[in-house]
């Protein structure tokens, strides 16, 4: 196993598992999105921030400077998949969040077509039309009567984010993760305006730091790093084990059920996506 390809993957899947228990404590946290978005914002952002500074040379408003225009809107899709993501659990289930979520690769393929002129394989049409099903049959399973206002977010998200990993991958010779930062901030602002700021046991507390300081941080900066090294079929598939477990663990520690349909519509996908990504593995290594 070459040294970049193995950098890639062990740094890939710690990013991978750090994001598993994401959704737990967002639910354990149990407060409104703005609030999330002022905790976790600010938290992750000032975490990144101060790491950058201490062990990259040359700061970071320097490192920020390269980025131009392309950093400019990269750092602001980051402020609206943070805002999107946390509103849309306030809606919907966490396996529903976390499966479309899971089609994000697909989406960034669509982009990386239209801004960059990347070819979109037959397989990957295939896929998203196959997925597209996929999530009509989970949006279906509407028990609450304002789910489908939850996936809509949750699906905002994945096109923001699609758009984004779309941005890094065409524009690789930048280090985005500067502009993580300031779209982490620039979400802690705007939801200073408009949280409850609710008050909070102990708990609630503690998933917020541990969410906030430590493992969103963590898995951002080897979600951004690890995928350099990485074909895109293997990243894809280590991406799928956050939609996997994360639902297991809240559905292990607070017995949330999605339904029936959502969680047909959810298996549909991640097979789909699972032998997308596998077609794709396949295909890098004959090639």
């Amino acid at each position: 196993m070459p040294n970049d390809y193995r950098k890639g993957f062990w740094l890939t899947l710690g990013g991978v598992l750090a994001f598993t228990p994401d959704a737990l404590l967002i639910r354990l946290t149990a407060v409104d999105p703005f609030t999330l978005a002022f905790g976790r914002g600010l938290l992750a952002g000032m975490v990144i921030l101060i790491a950058y500074t201490l062990f990259i040379s040359g700061g970071f408003v320097k490192a920020l400077k390269p980025l131009g225009w392309w950093g400019l809107l990269f750092a602001g899709l980051q402020t609206c998949a943070s805002l999107t993501f946390y509103a849309s659990f306030s809606y919907t289930s966490v396996a529903n969040v976390l499966v479309i979520f899971a089609c994000t690769p697909l989406i960034a393929a669509l982009f990386s077509r239209v801004l960059f002129g990347e070819t979109v394989t037959r397989s990957t049409k295939v896929a998203i039309a196959c997925v597209a099903g996929g999530l009509l049959v989970l949006a279906s399973g509407d028990s609450k009567g304002t789910q489908w206002i939850g996936d809509a977010l949750a699906l905002a998200n994945a096109i923001i984010l699609g758009l984004s990993f779309a941005i890094v991958r065409g524009r690789r010779q930048f280090n985005m993760i500067p502009a993580v930062v300031v779209g982490l901030l620039a979400a802690g602002v705007i939801g200073a305006f408009f949280a409850d700021f609710p008050p909070m046991q102990t708990v609630q507390w503690g998933a917020l730091v541990l969410g906030g300081a430590v493992l969103l941080p963590l898995a951002i900066t080897l979600i951004t790093i690890g995928p350099r090294y990485l074909p895109a079929p293997e990243a894809a598939m280590l991406g799928l084990l956050e939609s996997v477990l994360g639902p297991f663990w809240v559905w292990l520690v607070i017995g949330e059920n999605p339904g029936v349909r959502s969680i047909v519509g959810g298996a549909i996908v991640i097979l789909v996506l699972l032998v997308h990504a596998m077609s794709r593995f396949r295909e890098e290594h004959v090639s």
